[in-house]
């Protein structure tokens, strides 16, 4: 698989001690990060969204260690050294060292980022990735 990026991606998670979302930072390395940009004519002119699609090797390099959706939510607040994939998380194109509160915190800081709308786990035949989806 041709990889062409690095990426950053937020987890969020539930912590029932402060009763919000936080969100859990994970850095990985050699990944295919494409991004297409729609436009469309309708009746209140041209709209036009980004479209990401972004494959991760079952190989790159990350420091953490993936586990399901389900893993992740019974881990509750213990999910240090692990990452994982469910809508609505957060992927940032490159190595941002920012720990947020909240995803407007990365728009403040000039990051362009896009939210998981879509995922897949393709850790089979020949070329073993998941597969993400997102606006």
């Amino acid at each position: 698989m041709t990889v062409n990026a690095d990426i950053t991606l937020y987890n969020h998670f539930y912590n029932p001690d402060t009763r919000l979302d936080e969100w859990k930072r994970t850095v990985i390395c050699g990944v295919y990060f494409y991004v297409d940009n729609k436009i469309s004519v309708g009746d209140n002119g041209v709209n036009s969204a980004d479209i990401y699609k972004i494959r991760i090797p079952q190989n790159a390099d990350c420091q953490s260690e993936y586990v399901s959706e389900d893993e992740w939510m019974a881990c509750g607040c213990d999910v240090l050294g692990k990452w994982t994939l469910q809508n609505d998380d957060i992927v940032v194109r490159g190595i941002c060292r920012l720990d947020i509160e909240k995803p407007a915190d990365l728009k403040k800081s000039g990051w362009k980022y896009c939210k998981i709308t879509s995922w897949s786990d393709n850790r089979f035949g020949g070329l073993p990735h998941w597969r993400i989806g997102g606006v």
